[in-house]
């Protein structure tokens, strides 16, 4: 098979291009502000927190909760900073989440989730009055999936509401008005043959409803924005440059003089090109119909390598001076930073530290006193915090930074391996990503960009999300693990892209724990076993795999370690070996280097042992480029790869071949490789009653510096840069060495850009 053509990520060109300049925004602590946190949950089980305040001043804050493994919907009311009251809003518990609360100017508060009830999703409300709730009211009855909803009162205390409508790989955004308690009927906001995410609503002083959301067009992104004029919607229009980066989750404000401001975050750059990271874009259109675009990011933020680079999922909102507030998420904390003008005020952070553990956002609003009050799911709690946006504290030290409208620089598509070889029986190579995370864990970005990156960025042919179901106190909810499931079945197609369903298994570093490992499934149907309740360790892991045809694959193994003892060749049938933390063929490995290094924990390591598994590749990408200042590349997407030989491009194909060890791994290119001996693919184990017959076949994406095929471990064979090679080897060679046994054989291939590839193991046993 021709290998597909690789749209290398823009940014990676670019970067080569454009110098940044300055120092990054200055960050200071939210204190600075009078900020003060009530922590509002006593356990890390909670999620998607929401925030709004009645005419009384008592603040309600809705999440979503699980206990005993059943999600519900939960309602907290604080005064002056004390909780006076919590209830269980959702009347059933299961599958119950993504709550949204709003007050009426009336004082009535109303609370809208989805819930999956008799197998599918719809979406449910109450209302509060006078401490009391009504009765529960089923909003949608249909077959397709209602999710994600947004909600916003208008003058006349009526409720809109809007959410994403899932139809298998249809995504489109729906709308409700609520009226006297009595829903009306959905109607259609935005229904296109692309995929529509991510709904937010907000209403003018003349009770003009406006919905924004984003839209999926191949690899980009795109933000749209709807108006509503007495019950009459316009046409949508395109707030963010057309074609240009991945523009996602908008958010909306309106001033007293009715300035419509959205916004999103993008990996744009101001200049109009791309980079790695999502940053914050604003755009605010007048009264007058002038518009502004801008960003409050600066040169020198777009250079951070640390643990909070990048922006994303913002939230924004005017306090009573008029002031812009900007809440987000950089990569691993929570920040919230002020706009008047031009001008920008340094990051004030929230002062919980820590690696990944949190929430996607920050709701905001600004309370009757003119505090504003957030709520936030941050390390093991959701917490509501109060700051003064009259602080004297405040300081304005640099200004916005004009957008260019125009498009990014295109970049040819560079092609890979346009020429290839033969494999016998029909079989082909394919190349896919499975070790990949989102926000939803420690990563950033969303599910959907996941796969959206990985099919049209990559243009990788299969793909799988390993977020992490439960670490750094972060639990993977019903809610959220069916949500996996439904966007990863969405970006399936047919022979061009197979997704795979899969969660990472995350105990503590060997000895205390077992390592980490990512389980796969054949089917979307499958819960996930977590090292908390259901697998505490690899054996009851093991046993779980195989009564669900499921497998697991270890990773990182020499940093983190794992327990070679406990390997089963079925379960288990093969472990990473490269990724963005490093490769982990051996202790020192070169020329790509590895991250920590546990004595007896590599790859070579656990094949002594004799243990059988084959090798594959993945990113392990969080989004941070030089994952954080400890990887191997700038991308951690083009960090790791698995080459699976298949006879076509579908779920259990590609599972098929991961099981019985027809696969490698790359450091991210496409190298070509093909190993057999005696006419056995790789990943065998066989019987000879000769000498073994080495055939050997690969082609590179750069010149071969060395081939190398090992036993047992050892060099036995050293082919490539020094015989004139080229991009290609390929030779048949007879191990007259071998002695009667049983022995290992792999290919190690180095090119001249330090580029690797290693073949899964072949076992033989010599009989003379």
């Amino acid at each position: 098979m021709n290998c597909p053509k690789w749209l290398f990520f823009t940014f990676l060109l670019i970067s080569l291009n454009v110098a940044f300049s300055g120092e990054p925004t200055p960050i200071r602590s939210i204190s600075e502000l009078d900020g003060i946190d009530l922590r509002i949950t006593n356990h890390p089980f909670a999620e998607y927190p929401d925030i709004c305040q009645d005419k009384t001043g008592d603040i309600f804050i809705v999440y979503s909760e699980m206990i005993d493994g059943k999600e519900r919907i939960v309602l907290k009311i604080v005064h002056d900073l004390v909780m006076t009251d919590s209830l269980q809003v959702s009347e059933s518990v299961g599958i119950e989440g993504f709550p949204r609360i709003v007050s009426c100017p009336s004082g009535v508060v109303w609370i809208v989730w989805a819930g999956k009830r008799g197998g599918n999703w719809d979406l449910y409300a109450r209302n509060m009055t006078n401490s009391a709730l009504s009765p529960e009211i089923r909003l949608t009855n249909d077959p397709a999936a209602d999710l994600h909803p947004a909600i916003v009162s208008d003058m006349q205390n009526n409720i809109w509401i809007a959410w994403e409508r899932v139809e298998g790989a249809d995504f489109d955004i729906y709308g409700m008005k609520i009226i006297d308690n009595h829903p009306g009927e959905p109607f259609s906001i935005a229904d296109t043959e692309n995929k529509e995410f991510r709904p937010t609503l907000a209403i003018d002083a003349k009770n003009c409803i406006y919905a924004a959301w984003d839209c999926q067009k191949s690899e980009n992104y795109e933000i749209l924005l709807r108006k509503c004029v007495n019950g009459k919607w316009q046409t949508a229009k395109s707030v963010s440059p057309e074609a240009s980066g991945k523009n996602m989750a908008p958010s909306l404000t309106i001033d007293a003089k009715g300035k419509v401001t959205v916004a999103w975050h993008s990996n744009l750059l101001a200049s109009g090109g791309l980079d790695y990271n999502p940053w914050i874009f604003m755009k605010s259109f007048n009264a007058d119909g002038t518009t502004r675009f801008f960003t409050p990011a600066n040169d020198g933020d777009r250079q951070k390598l640390g643990e909070d680079q990048g922006i994303e999922f913002p939230n924004i909102l005017m306090d009573k001076q008029g002031k812009l507030w900007l809440f987000g998420r950089p990569s691993q904390n929570f920040f919230v930073q002020c706009i008047q003008s031009d001008q920008v005020s340094p990051i004030y952070r929230f002062d919980i530290e820590g690696w990944g553990g949190r929430g996607q956002d920050v709701r905001a609003i600004v309370g009757q006193d003119g505090k504003i009050y957030s709520v936030r799911r941050d390390l093991r709690a959701i917490y509501l915090n109060r700051f003064d946006p009259a602080s004297k504290n405040l300081a304005f030290i640099q200004k916005t930074s004009p957008v260019s409208a125009k498009p990014p620089i295109q970049v040819a598509e560079k092609k890979e391996n346009s020429v290839g070889f033969s494999l016998p029986d029909g079989y082909q190579i394919y190349f896919g990503d499975i070790h990949q995370h989102s926000a939803l864990s420690d990563g950033m970005g969303t599910p959907d960009e996941c796969f959206t990156r990985s099919r049209f960025n990559m243009r990788h042919d299969f793909a799988a999300l390993t977020d992490h179901e439960w670490f750094t106190q972060n639990y993977i909810l019903p809610s959220e693990w069916e949500w996996i499931k439904i966007v990863g079945q969405s970006f399936s197609e047919d022979s061009v892209f197979t997704t795979i369903p899969a969660y990472e298994w995350t105990t503590g570093r060997v000895p205390k724990g077992f390592g980490h490992k990512n389980v796969y499934f054949s089917s979307w149907d499958k819960p996930i076993f977590s090292c908390r309740f259901d697998a505490t360790n690899t054996t009851d892991l093991v046993a779980l795999l195989k009564q669900n045809q499921a497998i697991a694959i270890p990773h990182h193994v020499g940093w983190t370690g794992t327990d070679w003892e406990a390997m089963d060749s079925i379960a288990i049938p093969v472990s990473e070996i490269v990724s963005s933390h490093g490769a982990f063929e051996y202790m020192g490995n070169e020329p790509i280097a590895h991250r920590g290094g546990i004595p007896g924990s590599f790859i070579q390591d656990g094949l002594a042992r004799g243990n059988r598994f084959g090798l594959v590749g993945g990113s392990d990408g969080h989004g941070l480029k030089w994952h954080h200042g400890v990887g191997t590349k700038y991308s951690e997407w083009a960090s790791g790869l698995t080459g699976v030989i298949a006879k076509e491009n579908s779920r259990e194909a590609i599972l098929d071949a991961i099981k019985h060890r027809r696969v490698y791994a790359t450091s991210g290119t496409r190298i070509r490789l093909n190993f057999q001996i005696n006419g056995c693919m790789m990943g065998e184990s066989i019987t000879s009653t000769r000498n073994p017959e080495i055939q050997i076949d690969v082609l590179g994406t750069a010149k071969i510096h060395y081939v190398v095929l090992l036993r047992d471990n050892q060099p036995i064979l050293t082919i490539g840069k020094d015989f004139d090679e080229g991009r290609g080897v390929r030779r048949t060679f007879v191990d007259e060495t071998a002695t009667a046994g049983e022995h290992f054989y792999y290919i190690r291939v180095i090119q001249e850009d330090n580029e690797m590839a290693w073949s899964s193991p072949m076992w033989v046993e010599v009989r003379k």
